[in-house]
């Protein structure tokens, strides 16, 4: 959610495009995981396969923290690009 609201908050004249991006992001990773999962948990096993997916989604965790941080220097970047072109 945090990531749609950026999207559409840093792209407000192509916010429709940012959106479908996200979403294709999301699917990719959707069909991928289920493609991928027997084979991580027949060598890493159930222990070691769920701790790997948790480690991973601790590591995205901070993702919408440093958004709220840096997000208006991110969208002011964006901008002074569009004004170049």
């Amino acid at each position: 959610m945090t990531t749609q609201a950026y999207t559409i908050d840093a792209f407000t004249i192509f916010a429709a495009s940012g959106l479908a991006a996200n979403t294709v992001v999301r699917s990719v990773m959707a069909a991928v995981l289920p493609l991928a999962a027997p084979r991580m948990y027949a060598t890493l096993g159930l222990g070691w396969g769920n701790s790997l997916l948790g480690f991973l989604s601790l590591c995205c965790f901070p993702i919408p923290f440093l958004l709220l941080k840096y997000g208006e220097r991110l969208r002011g970047m964006n901008k002074e690009k569009m004004k170049r072109l």
